[in-house]
């Protein structure tokens, strides 16, 4: 119970915390948030799996994204597959919107099982759920910050590799179309709403121009280092750098491509967790993450503060 207690008490810090530091984070495209380390069953008998999940960060402009998700999976023998699917909360000086996120599929497969090492490979989609063109209350587009859904259909390839309590895996994630967003960031000005204060129709300029955005593909590298604290509790902690290959581009009001120049480059991310099994069939989970480096622009609305993820999993 008094490591519930501290789990618990943990939890709620770091969901406090986050309105005190920013910077970009794991890319909510997805990528980053897929996890191999967990050992594959190698059972004949299926085994069903059901997760919770509650994610709390600060965006851009300090918009409060809140997302709650739902995973189903299912293993057999050396083959597994998920889906998870968030609900998503956002608010901040322009307004608020909900909605679902992105739906996210994968299977997996062991590749290679041994005594002391194993290598796993996963592949699927992540699917929009909505175009990413949600509108406040006063019917305006919002910028990307503020969208449930990136409003692309992605590719995601990963292989992970278990090995003496080490977990290397490495991914990309290559979006297949552009969304469908249509914010400018001036078009307040240029249509201004009666009612509102200066403040208001400035604050858009605040936010980068997506309309018709294009996304660049990810690639990325998570090394983590798990420590047993107890029979039942370990710790993880690791490095996670993902790399835009590509400059992000919007379309401008006159329906010109607009490359958003020093949107590629490296996000270096911290990361740590921990996992409790509460009982055979029950586990409860808490990871944070925050960056070291960070792309010199964020203009996907992917901007983070420190991150925390709690999670629990039971099999049923």
């Amino acid at each position: 119970m008094k490591i519930i207690s501290f789990l618990f008490a943990t939890a709620l810090v770091l969901t406090l915390s986050v309105k005190d530091t920013y910077a970009q984070g794991c890319s909510d495209a997805g990528l980053c948030s897929i996890n191999l380390s967990d050992k594959d069953s190698t059972s004949d008998e299926t085994k069903f799996t059901f997760g919770l999940s509650n994610t709390t960060g600060v965006g851009d402009e300090s918009v409060l994204i809140n997302s709650t998700g739902i995973e189903l999976g299912a293993n057999y023998s050396d083959f597994g597959i998920i889906a998870k699917i968030p609900f998503t909360f956002t608010t901040g000086t322009l307004g608020q919107t909900n909605g679902l996120g992105d739906l996210t599929v994968l299977i997996s497969s062991r590749l290679l099982t041994t005594e002391d090492f194993s290598l796993s490979l996963a592949g699927g989609a992540k699917l929009a759920t909505n175009n990413s063109d949600l509108l406040n209350e006063d019917d305006r587009s919002m910028p990307m910050v503020y969208q449930t859904s990136n409003g692309t259909n992605d590719i995601i390839l990963l292989l992970a590799a278990n090995f003496d309590n080490w977990v290397i895996s490495s991914g990309v994630q290559i979006p297949l179309n552009r969304n469908e967003n249509s914010f400018i960031n001036n078009s307040a000005l240029v249509e201004p709403i009666p009612g509102h204060s200066d403040e208001y129709y400035m604050n858009w300029q605040h936010y980068q121009s997506s309309r018709n955005f294009k996304r660049g593909s990810d690639i990325m590298l998570k090394i983590e280092k798990y420590f047993a604290v107890e029979d039942d509790l370990k710790f993880m902690a690791g490095v996670l750098p993902v790399y835009r290959l590509s400059e992000s581009i919007y379309e401008n009001s006159s329906g010109e491509d607009v490359t958003i120049m020093n949107t590629d480059g490296l996000t270096l991310n911290i990361i740590a967790g921990l996992n409790y099994k509460v009982t055979e069939k029950h586990t409860f989970g808490l990871n944070i993450g925050f960056p070291l480096v960070t792309r010199e622009i964020r203009a996907d609305g992917l901007t983070r503060a420190l991150v925390a993820s709690l999670d629990f999993k039971f099999e049923l």
